[in-house]
């Protein structure tokens, strides 16, 4: 069995997605796969070019290591499993960057534990956040809902503000969109992690927790109104709508100097519809919608999302 799952990119929506807001995430063309082989004894073999190999017993797992999102997923399915398997991955996607590598690899690996154990396959984003959520504490799940559906997506985990969601439900939504405009990235060449880049979010929100709810509110209302522009294939609107979510970006503070120079140079190009800052900020990529700047590379999007071929 091969089964393989892209990479993703946020095009909009990021740290606001996180209180319920929603967000528009791309698959991307780069792809995570993993060769299934199955095992009489019941046993993970998990091979890659990340790390050293890794022999575990099914019954007895420790959830650790570099493979942590596989070793997750596989608990998952640990007690419907009727056999062991080798792992083979490969990946196409730079982990260095920022383009949803955990996401893919969890969504691979649990499309590949749920068809070993006859579980269905065609609904596995609940599983798949509570993998993230266990391995990182917290995550929204849109990387996850492209990896999954491949194409761009509106999604949404919370309250809810996209069609047809009733008012209360806080399950994820997710929401096919027509695929957009040429792509392209450039790496700043550099990348606070996450999880740093949140933590100084939450210092500077110490005393102005209303100041900053009511720029949450502002961003959801932007990236509400790129989703209607892309469902309306009104790309103009649509780049419109992601610069006043860059200039929202800043207002949060994970903008800075070279990201503001990347950015400005790139809007100077002729047929630019928008750019951006594509993920959580303060380094990694800036996303060019449109015609593509100098020293930004084309992106893909995936028409696929996950593929599972027995």
């Amino acid at each position: 069995m091969r089964v393989s799952a892209p990479g993703s990119i946020m095009i909009t929506g990021e740290h606001a997605v996180v209180y319920g807001h929603p967000a528009i995430v791309a698959a991307i063309e780069q792809r995570i796969a993993i060769e299934v082989s199955p095992l009489p004894e019941r046993r993970l073999e998990i091979v890659s070019e990340i790390a050293e190999p890794v022999s575990v017993e099914i019954d007895r797992m420790e959830v650790g290591g570099p493979y942590r999102f596989v070793l997750a997923a596989a608990a998952r399915f640990a007690g419907r499993l009727p056999c062991g398997a080798r792992l083979e991955i490969r990946s196409e996607i730079d982990p260095t960057l920022g383009l949803g590598s955990s996401a893919a690899v969890t969504v691979a690996a649990l499309g590949a534990f749920a068809r070993l154990s006859g579980a269905p396959t065609g609904d596995l984003h609940a599983d798949a956040l509570a993998v993230v959520r266990r391995i990182q504490g917290r995550g929204s799940g849109a990387d996850l809902a492209a990896s999954l559906g491949g194409g761009m997506t509106a999604y949404c985990l919370g309250t809810g503000m996209l069609s047809g969601t009733p008012p209360g439900d806080a399950r994820a939504r997710i929401e096919p969109l027509p695929m957009p405009p040429a792509l392209a990235l450039r790496y700043a060449g550099y990348k606070t992690p996450t999880a740093e880049v949140l933590a100084r979010i939450a210092r500077a929100m110490e005393g102005r927790e209303a100041e900053f709810a009511a720029l949450y509110d502002r961003m959801g209302e932007c990236a509400v109104a790129a989703i209607a522009a892309a469902r309306a294939q009104d790309w103009t609107v649509f780049g419109a709508a992601l610069d006043r979510y860059q200039g929202q970006m800043a207002e949060l503070g994970v903008s800075d100097e070279t990201l503001d120079r990347i950015i400005a140079d790139a809007r100077a190009m002729p047929g630019l519809l928008a750019a951006k800052i594509s993920g959580s900020g303060l380094g990694d990529c800036v996303l060019a919608l449109g015609a593509r700047p100098e020293g930004f590379t084309p992106v893909a999007v995936a028409e696929e999302g996950l593929v599972i071929d027995d």
